[in-house]
């Protein structure tokens, strides 16, 4: 994995700051209207079905039942969130961080069918960060609840393990676990979609579908796709200018 700008709130990428701005705004919100928020954005099975409210499959990830369930998540976003959407770019990273968020929404309500109780939280879109992490840099050590060094994948098996386990507990309401696992499933399936992205990151998955649509086109200029393939890593593909992906269409098309 290559070096990440240092762990200060300046130096996170655009759409993870903003995400983290939003998550604190509307935690103070709730202070004063907790209860309006959570019955008209929390994600409540029965109304999404009975009442078509589907905005709450994408309102209820900024809502948060306390102050440590909002640390916890916002932390995982700082930690992951700046990795990821370097990787990804910024566009790619929220369609990904929404993805795995409604994703683990709709999950939690199949799986708590015409249930009244609302579901709140960041938690499906921040494991599906964590599978995200797992699968880009797999082999990379991270220490599991700050205190135990484990490789990547080794975290999120150990967290799945988790969470399966207490999904069965008969003390435990099941319903947060299912929204943890479905974020990690979400992300996985998007990921096996995407299979350069598991090899080579965002800009090779680029490249290797561009050559799919140009093969006639070469472009012998390695030191300028280099280049743009850099940027691509740091900044993604939207921060690319239109001669700069006419480039990089030109040499997708190279095999």
């Amino acid at each position: 994995m290559r070096n990440i700008t240092p762990f200060l709130f300046g130096s996170l990428p655009k759409a993870t700051k903003i995400l983290i701005f939003i998550c604190g705004g509307v935690f103070i919100l709730e202070f004063f209207l907790k209860n309006y928020l959570v019955y008209y954005f929390g994600l409540t099975p029965v109304k999404v079905i009975e009442s078509f409210w589907i905005w709450q499959i994408v309102t209820y990830i900024f809502l948060h039942g306390g102050f440590w369930h909002l640390f916890f998540n916002v932390l995982m976003l700082w930690i992951f969130g700046r990795i990821i959407e370097s990787a990804l770019g910024t566009k790619e990273f929220l369609f990904y961080f929404f993805i795995c968020g409604i994703g683990a929404g709709i999950i939690s309500i199949v799986f708590s069918f015409g249930s009244a109780r609302p579901i709140i939280g960041a938690s499906g879109s921040i494991y599906g960060l964590l599978a995200a992490f797992a699968i880009l840099y797999p082999r990379q050590i991270v220490y599991l609840y700050f205190l135990l060094p484990v490789k990547a994948w080794q975290m999120v098996a150990i967290l799945v393990v988790m969470e399966l386990a207490m999904s069965f507990s008969t003390t435990n309401s099941n319903i947060a676990n299912v929204a943890h696992l479905g974020g990690m499933f979400i992300g996985y399936l998007y990921f096996k979609a995407m299979p350069g992205a598991v090899t080579g990151g965002y800009a090779q998955l680029t490249a290797k579908f561009g050559r799919l649509f140009n093969k006639n086109d070469k472009v012998d200029d390695s030191t300028e796709i280099d280049k743009i393939l850099e940027k691509i890593s740091k900044k993604g593909l939207s921060s690319l200018s239109a001669k700069e992906k006419e480039i990089l269409d030109k040499f997708s098309g190279h095999s």
